[in-house]
């Protein structure tokens, strides 16, 4: 026997942040080289994965599993050193004629959305493990190894960020009338990001205190945290990637002292603080985030 499927049709781009998981069909193109097979029994394995279904990747991150798509119930994807029996694989039929040697049959690749994982290209050879069939006598079985069938996954290279909602990149924190008679106010916002790589993020403040207009001589001290962390300008916050499919929230935090802003000449004092978020290669350590340096 011999079976092939299209590189094509079992490569595909998984984005851990769309809400759909991939559902994509393929062939797979079965020769019959024995004429006195009238059918073959076929599954799917990865000899690797030890729970239902499979897997790819660092720690095993990309789960996928594989479906008859003439009967969904079946059990095509095996782990271990699990054999096609008759409660599992798809039983595949062969005409007598010499025309009847060539079989086409769908399949399913399911990947399920919201998995975290790191971007790169994931790969995985699948054993096709076989039982050729004479009516209902057995007369051969067999593995197939090699690429002729593989799992071909891409994550791409990808950080999104909005503040408040997707597709907002400006947030506005505002302390609005105080006097300082209350203790020191305290504001924020919460950004999140969205990110397939290990990633950096850099403060820029555009005066580094809040004031009324450029060239005052008023200026209104603040102290600015991001994801608990104290930052300055051009400080940084390093983070791995973030959880799928919600992303990680970063929160922007704003305190003024109640002695600084008693002694400030009445007005509207502001200042501009921007968040720059870059792919950050050879982040060592465990998720989440750190305090970078400058």
């Amino acid at each position: 026997m011999d079976f092939r499927a299209s590189a094509s049709e079992l490569s595909v781009d998984y984005d851990p942040f769309n809400p759909a998981g991939i559902e994509r069909i393929f062939t797979i193109h079965v020769r019959r080289l024995d004429p006195r097979v009238t059918a073959v029994r076929l599954v799917l394995a990865n000899p690797g994965a030890v729970n239902r279904g499979s897997a790819l990747g660092r720690n095993n991150s990309v789960r996928y599993d594989i479906r008859w798509v003439q009967d969904a119930g079946r059990m095509i994807l095996v782990s271990g050193a699990e054999q096609p029996n008759a409660t599992n694989g798809a039983l595949i039929e062969f005409s007598a004629n010499a025309t009847g040697d060539n079989v086409n049959q769908n399949f399913r690749l399911q990947i399920p959305a919201g998995q975290g994982i790191v971007a790169g290209n994931y790969y995985q050879p699948l054993e096709l493990r076989f039982v050729c069939l004479a009516g209902r006598d057995e007369i051969d079985r067999g593995t197939q190894l090699g690429s002729q069938v593989a799992v071909d996954v891409t994550v791409p290279e990808r950080i999104a960020t909005f503040v408040g909602s997707a597709g907002s990149q400006r947030g506005r924190i505002d302390f609005g009338d105080i006097d300082g008679s209350s203790g020191n106010p305290v504001r924020g916002l919460t950004v999140t990001a969205q990110s397939t790589v290990p990633y950096e993020i850099r403060v820029a403040q555009d005066r580094g205190v809040m004031k009324r207009f450029d060239g005052d001589d008023a200026a209104l001290p603040y102290a600015l945290k991001l994801s608990g962390f104290p930052v300055s300008n051009q400080s940084t916050v390093t983070c791995s990637q973030t959880p799928a499919p919600s992303g990680r929230n970063h929160n922007v935090q704003v305190e003024l002292q109640s002695r600084d802003i008693q002694r400030m000449p009445a007005g509207k004092y502001s200042d501009i603080v921007t968040l720059t978020f870059s792919p950050r290669l050879g982040l060592s350590g465990g998720d989440g985030c750190s305090a970078g340096k400058p």
